[in-house]
């Protein structure tokens, strides 16, 4: 009789005891740690979100993803994303995150991730704590209803995960493969695991203020991004200028698959297919020539601005405006990285953050801490007293 797939609830006890025992060989093997590694050490790597629109997997996350299914047989990995299919925000569009198909239902890649997730955390001879995850540049890991996080080296429950069990949450809550996003060091390969040397920090491309996405990455930017509020379409806008005021930037071409795809596709006359192809090609050809603009059928940061222009979006949008309340009528709660519930869920439909989810992650903390420095505040990315005058919230 075929043995019995390892219950969710006995899988994560094991993984969270540390007592997962080898189902197999391949589960007990570790990946290989290179011996010429240097006496420093990268330190833990903060968020840095996802910003332009490059599904190509690069070199450190295609070479990680190698490095888990040769560690661990019977595993699989993918890393590049068309961009729009996986949320608003994800560094699968950069091709700097890893999916490792690995199930906490399954017993032998149950055990294959806790050999992992120890061998990435350990601290190495030299007492550097997360020393691999470090020397890797690993930004964040979403697994089995949990996040880890480079900027606090913590555990957090993802969502509200924990409370929907069911097999068919098991993407959302990433109990049938684990994410691994890595910082733009790690996912270029410059990071001591691959070169023997400490990388230096690479904040990645910089979107400009008028748009939402920014151009691919082109080389290494030493110096963080400005931190500009999200575009959005003007009250009233149609379906078709909302669509190309969210993926207003992204660069999209011959081969380009997605939402961003559909959005052009709509607004130059073809069908809304999301596949860039020949026929897209041509009509965007055509539109850059009648509106005077440089024939390469590739959509670019020119492009989207004519785009926008030709669809009514100002070039400039106004702050928006926040209602006066009363001193002492706003909510006596504080919320900050890990909180849950309606009152994470009204600030991210206040800031319009996708998906709303009711867990406060990374993306809702960048958020409000964009709201804040807008809004004259210290931007500490939580939401107390101030912060929810500001939003407006009664």
């Amino acid at each position: 009789m075929a043995r019995r797939p390892l219950s969710l609830l006995v899988a994560l006890s094991l993984l969270l005891a540390g007592s997962v025992v080898s189902a197999s060989t391949s589960a007990a093997r570790t990946p290989t740690t290179p011996r010429n590694l240097p006496s420093r050490i990268e330190a833990l790597a903060d968020y840095v979100p996802q910003t332009s629109c490059d599904p190509t997997t690069k070199p450190g996350s295609a070479a990680l993803g190698k490095l888990l299914v040769s560690a661990y047989h019977g595993t699989s990995w993918a890393s590049a994303y068309g961009c729009g299919t996986d949320g608003t925000v994800s560094e699968h569009y950069e091709g700097r995150a890893v999916d490792w198909m690995a199930s906490v239902r399954n017993r032998t890649q149950a055990a294959q991730a806790h050999s992992f997730l120890t061998w990435l955390f350990k601290t190495d001879a030299a007492g550097h704590r997360f020393a691999n995850a470090r020397r890797l540049g690993v930004m964040y890991i979403v697994f089995n209803n949990r996040i880890w996080g480079g900027w606090d080296g913590s555990w957090h429950p993802h969502s509200n995960c924990a409370t929907h069990p069911e097999q068919s949450a098991d993407s959302n809550c990433h109990r049938n493969h684990m994410h691994i996003s890595l910082s733009w060091e790690g996912a270029m390969k410059r990071t001591s695991f691959w070169t023997g040397k400490v990388a230096a920090p690479d904040y990645g491309p910089c979107r400009a203020r008028d748009l939402n996405w920014a151009a691919p990455y082109k080389k290494a930017n030493p110096h963080p991004c400005p931190d500009y509020r999200q575009v959005h379409a003007p009250a009233g806008a149609s379906a078709t200028m909302r669509a190309l005021v969210t993926f207003s930037g992204a660069v999209v071409h011959y081969g380009s698959t997605g939402p961003a795809v559909a959005a052009v596709q709509r607004a130059v006359g073809v069908s809304a297919s999301g596949n860039f192809l020949a026929k897209t090609r041509a009509a965007v050809r055509s539109w850059q020539k009648r509106h005077h603009l440089a024939v390469t059928g590739v959509v670019s940061a020119t492009t989207w601005r004519a785009l926008l222009r030709a669809f009514g979006h100002a070039k400039k949008t106004a702050p928006p405006t926040t209602r006066k309340t009363a001193p002492g009528t706003v909510p006596n709660v504080h919320l900050a990285y890990g909180s849950t519930g309606t009152r994470v869920m009204a600030v991210q439909r206040r800031l319009k953050v996708q998906p709303v989810s009711g867990w406060f992650g990374p993306i809702t903390r960048a958020a409000v801490a964009r709201f804040q420095r807008a809004h004259h505040l210290r931007p500490t990315g939580a939401v107390g007293g101030r912060t929810w005058l500001a939003l407006g919230f009664h």
